[in-house]
This record gives C-alpha cells, structure tokens and sequence, in this order.
C-alpha cells in the first residue's frame, strides 16, 4: 500500500493589516493589506482588488507603531 505524503502549507504570522484606498479617482476603492512581518519590511505599495492598478504606498509609524523603529532603521541602513 503506498503511502502518501502530508500537506503542508507554511504558515506566516501577520504583523498589521492596514486600510488603504486606491488613488486613482475614477475607483478610489478602500483596500485592506494583510503583511507579514518580512512583507511590511519590503512593502512599496499594494494592487486595487476593484481595478487591478497598482498604489505606489509605504508604511508610516501610526501604521506600525511597534515596530517603526525596528524598520526605520532596517531600511536607513540599506
């Protein structure tokens, strides 16, 4: 009898979720953005789910208050 092998779906503890809107004024939708740790550590903006364009965008430290020196400082010293 064979046997088969486990799934396994790895899993990524989320950080923050922020609220966006798109900037295009012809869709202006409101977005939530789910980011891991190393995601929000890389984050340069986020795709409209309504219009599929793309919001340049970045993290500001009312977004992750915890976190802002950590990141601040990852990101001045590249």
């Amino acid at each position: 009898m064979p046997t088969t092998k486990p799934i396994i779906i790895p899993r990524e503890v989320l950080l923050v979720e922020i609220d966006r809107r798109c900037s295009f004024a012809d869709c202006d939708n409101r977005v939530g953005v789910g980011l891991t740790k190393e995601e929000a550590a890389n984050y340069l903006g986020f795709e409209c789910e309504h219009c599929r364009r793309w919001n340049d965008d970045s993290l500001t430290q009312r977004d992750i208050p915890d976190w802002w020196d950590e990141f601040h400082s990852h990101q001045t010293s590249h």
